[in-house]
C-alpha cells in the first residue's frame, strides 16, 4: 500500500527544499517528517532525498519519482472531485450514472491493447447480447490484474508478465516483437538487430511503456541488444517525432502498431524480429465465479477468430 502521507511529505520537501520549512508547512515536527520520508524510501527501495550541510535536494531517483507522486495525488483529488463536488453542484443524476454500474459487465484492457480489441468486443456484444450494459476500463497490465483480483472488473485482456495471479487466465496469442525506426535507419539494420550498433542512436525508453510491467522481457531485450544509450520519452507523440526524425528506435510488440494509425504513410519502418527476440503473450483473465461467463466465452472465441482475420499475430 502506497504511503500517501509519505508522498505528501516528499512533495512538500521537494517544493520547500528544506526539511524544517516543509515540516512547518505540514504542521508536524521535523522528526515526524523525517520518519515519513524514511518509511516511504524503505517501501520504494531507494533514496528520494539527499541531505548535506547545504540542505536537501532530490536524488536521481527522486527526480524520476516526482511526476508519478504528483500524478497519484492529482488523480485521487480528481476522483474526490467527481464523487463530491458534482453532487453539490446539482449533477446528482450524472454522478449516479458514473458510479451506479454494479450490474454492468466491466471489461479491463491494457491501455496499449485497447485500439486492438475495443471495436471487436463492441461488435461481439452488439451481435450476441444487444441489451447488455457494459463499460471499458483501460489501465496497465498489473492494474488490470489487481482489478480482477478485487472483482473491480469481470474480464481482463492484457500483456502477460511474471506477476502471479489467483484467477483463471490463458493465452489468446503470442505477440512477436518488431523494431520501429525511420526509413533511413531501416536500410542500415536490414532485418538484423545485430546491426543496431551501426545506428549509433539511442533506444527510446518509453516511460510507462507496453513492457513496463514485464521486467524479465525488458531485461532480455536490453541484454540481447547490449543497449547502453537511452532517450527517455513519456509522450506518444514525442516518441513518434523522435522516430520519424531518425533520432532513435524502439522495440514493441506487433500489436503496438495499432497505436500508429497513419503508420503506412509515415516515415517510419517496421522490421519484424521473429525469433531474434522472445515474444510476449496476450492473455485473457477472469474469475470463474463471475456472472458473465457466457459473455466471456463468446468474446474469447470471437477474438481468436478476429486475430486470424486481421492477421494481427
Amino acid at each position: 500500500m502506497m504511503d500517501l502521507e509519505g508522498i505528501e511529505s516528499f512533495l512538500t520537501v521537494a517544493h520547500k527544499k528544506s526539511i524544517s520549512k516543509a515540516a512547518a508547512s505540514l504542521h508536524i515536527t521535523q522528526p515526524t517528517l523525517s520518519t515519513r520520508i524514511r518509511k516511504l524510501e524503505e517501501s520504494l527501495g531507494y533514496t528520494l532525498l539527499e541531505r548535506s550541510w547545504e540542505g536537501v535536494r532530490l536524488s536521481n531517483q527522486g527526480y524520476y519519482f516526482l511526476p508519478y507522486a504528483i500524478q497519484l495525488l492529482r488523480e485521487l483529488s480528481n476522483a474526490s472531485t467527481v464523487l463530491t463536488d458534482f453532487n453539490v453542484s446539482g449533477y446528482e443524476t450524472s454522478i449516479k450514472d458514473v458510479t451506479n454500474n454494479n450490474k454492468d459487465f466491466k471489461i479491463g484492457i491494457n491501455s496499449w491493447l485497447a485500439p486492438v480489441f475495443t471495436k471487436a468486443i463492441i461488435s461481439v456484444l452488439s451481435d450476441h447480447f444487444p441489451h447488455l450494459e457494459y463499460r471499458f476500463v483501460t489501465r496497465p497490465t498489473n492494474i488490470i490484474k489487481e482489478l480482477i483480483h478485487y472483482d473491480g472488473i469481470h474480464l481482463g485482456i492484457y500483456y502477460h508478465n511474471e506477476q502471479k495471479t489467483n484467477f483463471y487466465h490463458r493465452p489468446l496469442i503470442e505477440d512477436d516483437m518488431v523494431l520501429i525506426c525511420s526509413d533511413e535507419d531501416s536500410a542500415i539494420i536490414q532485418n538484423n538487430i545485430d546491426h543496431i550498433y551501426k545506428l549509433d542512436k539511442p533506444y527510446l525508453l518509453f516511460d510507462n511503456p507496453i513492457l513496463a510491467n514485464n521486467t524479465n522481457l525488458v531485461n532480455s531485450i536490453l541484454s540481447r541488444l547490449n543497449i547502453n544509450r537511452f532517450q527517455v520519452v513519456d509522450d506518444f507523440n514525442v516518441m513518434t517525432t523522435y522516430l520519424t526524425s531518425g533520432k532513435g528506435y524502439i522495440i514493441l510488440p506487433r500489436t503496438g502498431l495499432f497505436q500508429f494509425p497513419n503508420f503506412p504513410t509515415s516515415r517510419m519502418k517496421m522490421i519484424p524480429l521473429g525469433e531474434q527476440l522472445p515474444s510476449i503473450g496476450i492473455h485473457i483473465g477472469y474469475n470463474k465465479s463471475t456472472l458473465f461467463l457466457e459473455e466471456i466465452k463468446i468474446i474469447e472465441q470471437e477474438l481468436s477468430t478476429f486475430f486470424k482475420k486481421e492477421n494481427v499475430s
